[in-house]
């Protein structure tokens, strides 16, 4: 990927970040990393291990940070880099995500993660040091989180994240007026915070489980452009970003996005 990539998806990156953003979010703890470590987590992607015990210095150090970092984190934590998850990794699908230790953190990261050995790689091209967070570890089922789309500021559209092995979900249907209302009043917040003007952000929503008022957490940014995944939306149609909440099994929901202006009846 070229320079320009790099220049168009970073700005999304954890790391860089909005203050405020991280407000919004999940507590975690920034572990940046070094050249030395870049390189050596990158070098185990590739399954390149070396035998000579000085090339795992970078690898042990980085593992004590991390451990340092967990100790926040008694329940046990999710571990990524700042671009993206290693979800795809060999050791997340047979160990789960979360994670205690430090090792099982770089085994997570590394271990047959291609989304993990594309960033490092392309950090490694344009000489960026790229950084781990370490979340704290919270149980998010899959049907509470949404991706939403905000352009020039404005919320153009709310879909179901997970549209294609979810399926449909009744406590989607059974909560989309209380859903929507909750994300657009986030976004609205989320708008203010954003160093972005175009953006799409990844939302879960607690509190359905209680009577008490719902809440709305910030997962991750991904570009405002094609190569993110549009969910229930269409890239190639830019007038199908109506300000609707697209989910499965029931007709849109219209609002009105932060500003106040009419979205749809």
């Amino acid at each position: 990927m070229s320079k320009a990539y790099f220049d168009r998806v970073s700005p999304t990156f954890i790391e860089n970040w909005a203050p405020a953003l991280h407000d919004l979010s999940i507590p975690q703890a920034d572990v940046p990393l070094s050249r030395l470590e870049t390189q050596a987590l990158e070098a185990r992607t590739w399954h390149q291990k070396s035998t000579d015990r000085s090339e795992h210095i970078p690898i042990d150090s980085l593992m004590w940070r991390l451990n340092v970092a967990l100790r926040q984190f008694p329940e046990g934590a999710f571990v990524r880099l700042g671009s993206r998850s290693s979800k795809d990794s060999a050791y997340a699908l047979q160990h789960g995500l979360r994670v205690r230790t430090g090792e099982a953190a770089v085994r997570m990261l590394t271990e047959g993660s291609e989304r993990t050995a594309f960033d490092l790689r392309l950090a490694a091209q344009v000489h960026y040091a790229p950084h781990i967070f370490v979340r704290k570890w919270m149980d998010i089922p899959r049907w509470t989180e949404f991706r939403c789309f905000m352009k020039e500021r404005r919320l153009v559209g709310i879909s179901q994240y997970d549209c294609l092995t979810l399926g449909i979900r009744p406590e989607i249907t059974r909560n989309a007026e209380s859903l929507h209302t909750a994300i657009r009043e986030f976004s609205q917040r989320f708008a203010e915070a954003s160093h972005l003007d175009n953006v799409v952000f990844d939302v879960f929503v607690e509190g359905m489980d209680t009577s008490g008022p719902l809440n709305v957490r910030l997962l991750e940014l991904n570009p405002f452009f094609p190569k993110t995944d549009p969910c229930l939306f269409d890239w190639s149609v830019p007038a199908d970003f109506d300000g609707s909440f697209r989910f499965l099994g029931a007709s849109t929901l219209k609002g009105r996005d932060h500003l106040g202006h009419g979205r749809g009846g």
